[in-house]
């Protein structure tokens, strides 16, 4: 029989747990089991009856996964070797590894930035936080990373992602963009100015950014931030010998690699340094610098199939534009040829159908009596030289009796649209297929798919930018480009075994991926757990090994 024995020792009592049996006709202890001190037991007795647990579920698979990225490039020792912050606190390293990866999982100011990382599972990766995190800390970390600061910063990372990732930088997509701010700049501020914004935005400041891009990944390997109101084609000019410098700390020969960029960019002085260092490029042309080839039609063509299986045709010329060694390649497109060709009609119709609007109600009324004001409005609305060449009109009839006609020039039309469809680029690449310069041209996306990750609401969300300084400017910017490196190396490392996964899906299912914290009053046992998550969750856990974590 089990019962339950108190034993008083020095005052205190204390409990055991026995069995006694009767052995040979005399009852005896067959064992005993020491509980503990009385009043601990009463305590445990009342933690047993209470049932409610404290539960706490934290962000685990994204940010986890990108620290785990961190790690492996040595991210915060670079940026902390590279900055002269003395041991104080966080390092600025730190300071802006939580910043970016907050870009990547759930973008918000710096003012929330530690209400955030206190709902993830990245509080046991880092020092206890007995200093200020707010958007003031990041004002005085910020002026660490001036421009040469990040150029170091961004060399040291290049050479972790040959060296670790067997990343290849041969090939570099370039591009421009700017973003719109709402920022009203004080003196000595430079970076926001007006400017041609990229977004119709044209009453706001912008501030400009450039990326160089890889096509190994699109991983962005090298970035400028530069005045909303400067031209594309001078930042151009201007970021050649910045690339240059770039491959000769790397150890890369710019002969070595290709330049992909848009006819922007185009410039004399940017060509003559690309020539001058012998860099293989490949580049769109303006179709209204390129007259001469207005003539030529589909059938001059031969179509050819691209990788994605769409039709082509190529004609190649030697044209010495920029250097001795361009070719000019003249592309047929017959899906942008009946995309032009639709749009052109429709335009067309809707000119005309906009003069019959007009003239319904006021033909022979007041000014529109005389025929010479009836044809000077109807070229008015036709406005374009293009589209009076496509129209036939006339105005016939004396004052007060006035008649027009206006139909479509069939035959002008048709002419005009043998000539749609075509599109023209450059490259001094001596051995490149044709085929192949059209190809890696179309591959050009992969920069703009950058650009506009970093401006999505739902990603990185460069926008709202919260700065008054060029410093605060520069290092925002710089968070958000390293957030764009973190995921799509992330998204490279994960399509060699999940080819079809994008960056959205990644993203999706990842954060899906929480981690809850069971923890019961008066216990010191924690359960840690992961939440139940979708099939394809499970899949990348596994894959990244996310458990290991817990």
């Amino acid at each position: 029989m089990v019962h339950l024995i108190k034993k008083v020792i020095k005052g205190n009592t204390y409990l055991y747990l026995a069995a006694s049996a009767r052995i040979d006709g005399k009852p005896k202890r067959i064992w005993q089991k020491y509980l503990g001190p009385e009043d601990k037991f009463n305590e445990l007795t009342e933690l047993l009856m209470d049932l409610e647990p404290s539960i706490k579920t934290l962000d685990f698979g994204l940010p986890i996964a990108l620290l785990q990225l961190v790690k492996e490039l040595g991210l915060i020792e670079i940026i902390d070797e590279c900055t002269s912050k003395r041991a104080q606190g966080l390092s600025v390293g730190q300071y802006v590894v939580l910043a970016t990866i907050n870009r990547c999982v759930k973008p918000t100011s710096k003012a929330k930035l530690r209400r955030w990382f206190e709902h993830t599972a990245l509080f046991k990766e880092f020092p206890p936080i007995d200093t200020y995190l707010d958007s003031m800390a990041y004002t005085n970390h910020f002026k660490y990373l001036t421009a040469e600061v990040i150029e170091l910063i961004e060399t040291r990372i290049n050479k972790k992602l040959i060296d670790v990732f067997n990343v290849s930088m041969n090939t570099l997509f370039y591009d421009p963009t700017n973003f719109f701010t709402y920022i009203n700049p004080k003196k000595r501020v430079e970076l926001p100015r007006h400017g041609h914004s990229k977004e119709n935005r044209f009453t706001l400041n912008l501030v400009g950014l450039t990326l160089f891009c890889t096509k190994d990944g699109g991983l962005p390997v090298l970035h400028d931030i530069y005045p909303g109101n400067v031209q594309d084609a001078k930042v151009f000019k201007e970021q050649v010998p910045h690339l240059l410098e770039r491959l000769k700390r790397v150890g890369i020969d710019p002969k070595e690699i290709c330049l992909v960029f848009d006819k922007g960019n185009l410039s004399p002085e940017a060509f003559e340094q690309i020539n001058d260092a012998n860099i293989r490029f490949v580049c769109s042309i303006r179709p209204s610098t390129r007259k001469e080839f207005d003539d030529l039609t589909p059938a001059d063509f031969s179509l050819e199939k691209l990788p994605n299986g769409k039709e082509i045709g190529v004609l190649e010329f030697d044209r010495q534009l920029y250097g001795p060694h361009d070719r000019l390649l003249v592309v047929y497109n017959p899906r942008m040829k009946a995309w032009q060709e639709k749009n052109l009609t429709l335009k067309l119709e809707k000119k005309i159908e906009a003069v019959h609007e007009w003239f319904k109600d006021r033909l022979n009324v007041k000014k529109w009596r005389k025929p010479g004001a009836v044809e000077k409005k109807i070229q008015g609305i036709l406005k374009t030289k293009k589209h009076l060449e496509l129209v036939d009109y006339s105005v016939s009839g004396t004052v007060a009796n006035v008649r027009y006609k206006i139909k479509i020039n069939e035959k002008a039309l048709k002419n005009h649209l043998d000539t749609l469809g075509k599109s023209f680029f450059l490259s001094n690449h001596p051995s490149m297929d044709p085929l192949d310069v059209v190809w890696l041209y179309r591959q050009q996306y992969t920069v703009e798919k950058a650009f506009k990750y970093i401006k999505s609401p739902h990603l990185l969300s460069v926008r709202p930018m919260f700065h008054w300084t060029d410093d605060s400017i520069r290092g925002h910017l710089f968070t958000c480009v390293l957030g764009l490196l973190l995921l799509t190396l992330l998204t490279r490392k994960i399509q060699l075994e999940f080819k079809q996964m994008s960056i959205w899906n990644i993203v999706e299912y990842l954060s899906e991926i929480e981690l809850a914290i069971i923890e019961y009053e008066g216990s010191k046992k924690t359960i840690k757990k992961i939440v139940e998550i979708s099939p394809e969750a499970a899949e990348l856990s596994k894959f990244l090994e996310l458990e290991a974590f817990i």
